[in-house]
């Protein structure tokens, strides 16, 4: 005579099977709190640190086979305080508070020039170092004019335009999350392929010390390099 299994029996069987079978799934995929997938990952080759409200993103050192180079990157204040960024140098090779890299090569005496003065770091803004037109080390942008100027009056038709009018053209605001150029911080002695550990010093912010990495100063090339022939 044929057994026949309840209906609820067929269902825990079923229901077990599942279980061992996604639990096998789940351990073949290392799926769980560790798991490579769930760690932080920082997908940027330059390194990020923070201290309170100022976030340093994606520093790095572009330089040149001799050791010469500069130091680039994004200082972001995300605060609502106005802060200054004073002082960029060498740190000791047992200070760090980014990423790891006292196990990579370590240059010797390293160099950082170009920040003679406290830079501003006005609230809910970005310093891009170094920023555009600013080999001079003043981080400022060359100024070219946007309008030609006008010419005098052809005569008596021009109305001149009364104050109850307001005026014409509102200033511009800062635009939220835009970079403002930073002077270029030089540097000397750090070679591709090396870490340097850099202390970045604030105004109000704590200092902080991360490992930079060190590439060729022709990693960000803006010219292609031409296809061999």
């Amino acid at each position: 005579m044929p057994i026949s299994l309840s209906s609820r029996i067929a269902r825990r069987t079923a229901l077990a099977g599942a279980a061992a079978t996604l639990s096998i799934a789940l351990a073949a995929c290392s799926a769980s709190f560790s798991a490579p997938t769930l760690q932080p990952y920082q997908a940027a080759e330059g390194t990020n640190v923070e201290s309170g409200q100022i976030k340093l993103r994606n520093f790095l050192v572009l330089a040149d086979a001799d050791g010469k180079g500069e130091l680039h990157g994004v200082v972001v204040n995300d605060g609502d305080s106005a802060d200054t960024l004073v002082k960029i140098a060498q740190a000791d090779a047992g200070t760090s508070d980014g990423q790891a890299g006292s196990d990579q090569p370590q240059p010797g005496s390293v160099q950082f020039g170009g920040l003679s003065s406290p830079v501003d770091l006005a609230p809910h803004s970005a310093l891009l170092l170094p920023g555009t037109g600013a080999a001079n080390g003043t981080g400022a942008e060359a100024s070219t004019p946007s309008a030609t100027p006008s010419s005098p009056s052809a005569g008596p038709t021009a109305t001149p335009s009364s104050p109850s009018a307001g005026p014409t053209e509102t200033p511009s605001a800062p635009t939220p999350g835009a970079e403002d150029g930073g002077p270029t911080i030089t540097v000397t002695g750090a070679k591709p392929g090396q870490m340097v550990n850099v202390t970045v010093t604030f105004g109000s912010a704590a200092p902080v010390s991360a490992y930079v990495p060190v590439l060729t100063d022709d990693h960000y090339s803006p010219t292609p390099v031409p296809a061999a022939q």
